[in-house]
């Protein structure tokens, strides 16, 4: 049987197992009015029918008729995460009262522990001021604090990048090629990862960190070596030499270095490393390594016989004057303060500080860097461009510019060809780089496993150096493209008489000073602008 819970004028409530019923018996209540009922004297009530409601109270005389379904007095929600757990009351304002808390305190309690939650109740919630309906934060667990992944530092290998400034009357052109370290220098380092520190949900269940990532020390044993303190690995020299990478491995390559002059006290001088002078080469003498070269002394390089890096860059930080005899081959960048009378093959670029006289120059291009820099006399010979300040002189010094050019479209074609070449170089490098982490998170590889993570970490070496070259290349085909037509001849300053300049075969002579132009090839004609 029913059992009446309130009557007014307009509606009866009543419950039955559970359940609750409306019925009107005069028009004139409102939905507002009926909320306020509902949210004083009832809050236990979940209404299951808004339309039954609104029934009973437009067409009254009516019912009763279901409308809605007794709920818990206290509901607890547990997040997802079970970091956080809710408490919403359902009770009467009465019973909210501090002198009838104490009944409702143990049925919070109990129903906490229906749902489990155990650890980091807030007793301060219970004693405070509570609404019925209202959503709280009753328990906070602690959250797992993730481990920090590996952090690592190495030695830095600036791009070369010279430096062309005056100082009082003297010129200055400061390059630093070749990075020397001595045996036991610090060359890296990896802040190890961390584990981290679990963490505790309101249910009292461990909650477990993410490990920080482990990344690898990539280096060449053979020169380099390792040394772990106080969560740090740190690398070091094994031996006096020059800083390289190849890929990210660094490691320290074979380095000499004379502390004065190549002459009759040395011999010449051909090494298969990293070669540093400090003071100059001789006439008739040779200086010569497969790596980068550098010759430091202050006033150049006179007649030497022969200056070459076979498979490197050179600088020479005074210049050289080479008297019509001194010949210097490089496979990359040649770096040098000037170049007078002397013989340059390089497959690179030569980057000049401040003037070419009377040089015979073959190489990529051609930069006379210095805001007054010159070209005076000889012949330069470029694939891609030359640029100057002034090329020619007052004194009308015979002097040949031939740029050789390129087809734009068929460069543009190479840049798109290796551009696709390198995206699928870098996947198969990412594929290499979870192989190497899944073997770097063990530590407990079999003698087999520590063979085939040696060799994973070799071909990971050669194939970011792979990537490094051709990265290199498509920077270059990209500052090609720039080239104004198919080849040019860029004159800053001033171009003077007798100068002649050939760009693709075709041939212009300049007969008259002429301001800063450039010339260019484009429809099978030399144009400027």
């Amino acid at each position: 049987m029913a059992l009446l819970l309130f009557k007014n004028e307009y509606i009866e409530i009543s419950r039955d197992a559970g359940y609750f019923y409306i019925k009107s018996t005069a028009k004139g209540l409102s939905m507002e009015a009926f909320s306020k009922i509902l949210q004083n004297s009832f809050p236990q009530i979940k209404i299951i029918s808004f339309t039954a409601i609104k029934n009973a109270l437009l067409n009254a005389p009516h019912g009763p008729v279901l409308f809605g379904q007794e709920r818990d007095r206290v509901i607890i929600h547990v997040s997802n995460d079970e970091l956080r757990a809710y408490m919403t009351l359902y009770v009467p304002d009465k019973d909210l009262a501090p002198e009838n808390r104490d009944n409702l305190i143990r049925e919070i309690y109990e129903a906490l522990r229906k749902a489990g939650v155990v650890y980091g109740i807030k007793t301060e919630v219970l004693t405070g001021s509570l609404s019925p309906s209202v959503e709280y934060l009753i328990a906070e667990g602690v959250p797992a604090i993730n481990g920090t992944d590996a952090e690592i530092k190495l030695y830095e290998i600036q791009t070369p990048k010279p430096q062309v400034y005056d100082s009082g009357n003297v010129s200055h052109y400061e390059l630093n090629l070749i990075h020397r370290v001595n045996k036991g220098d610090w060359l890296g380092e990896r802040k190890n990862p961390t584990p981290g520190i679990p963490g505790k949900s309101v249910r009292g269940n461990p909650i477990p960190p993410i490990p920080g990532k482990w990344l690898p020390l990539l280096y060449d044993r053979t020169s380099v070596y390792e040394e772990t303190k106080d969560g740090v690995t740190t690398l070091y020299a094994k031996k006096t030499g020059a800083v390289y990478y190849k890929g990210d491995t660094i490691g320290v390559y074979d380095f000499l270095e004379i502390n004065g002059d190549i002459d009759f006290s040395t011999g010449n001088i051909g090494f298969d490393g990293y070669l540093s002078v400090k003071g100059t080469v001789e006439d008739n003498f040779c200086a010569v390594s497969d790596k980068d070269l550098e010759i430091l002394g202050e006033y150049g390089v006179g007649a030497a016989d022969q200056i070459g890096s076979r498979d490197g860059n050179i600088y020479i930080r005074g210049g050289i004057a080479g008297k019509g005899k001194t010949v210097l081959r490089c496979k990359k960048n040649l770096y040098v303060k000037f170049l007078s009378d002397i013989t340059v093959e390089c497959e690179g670029n030569v980057y000049v500080g401040f003037y070419c006289i009377n040089a015979n120059i073959k190489a990529r291009q051609v930069i006379v860097e210095a805001p007054r820099g010159k070209i005076i006399g000889g012949t330069i010979d470029a694939e891609i461009r030359v640029s100057a300040a002034d090329i020619g002189n007052v004194a009308e010094n015979r002097t040949v510019i031939r740029v050789r050019g390129f087809n734009r479209s068929n460069l543009k074609m190479e840049l798109d060809q290796k551009k696709l070449h390198l995206k699928e170089l870098r996947d198969q490098l990412t594929q290499l780089k979870q192989h190497i982490h899944v073997y770097s998170c063990s530590s407990d590889l079999s003698e087999e496993q520590r063979i085939q993570f040696e060799e994973l970490k070799n071909q990971y070496s050669d194939l970011k150096e792979q990537i490094k070259e051709l990265e290199y290349e498509l920077r270059n085909l990209t500052d090609d493209l720039k080239t104004p037509g198919e080849g040019a001849v860029i004159v800053r300053n001033r171009c003077y008489p007798r100068v002649r300049v050939e760009i693709k075969g075709i041939g212009e002579e300049i007969t008259k000073e002429t301001p800063m132009t450039v010339f260019y090839f484009k429809d099978n004609a030399i144009k400027t602008r």
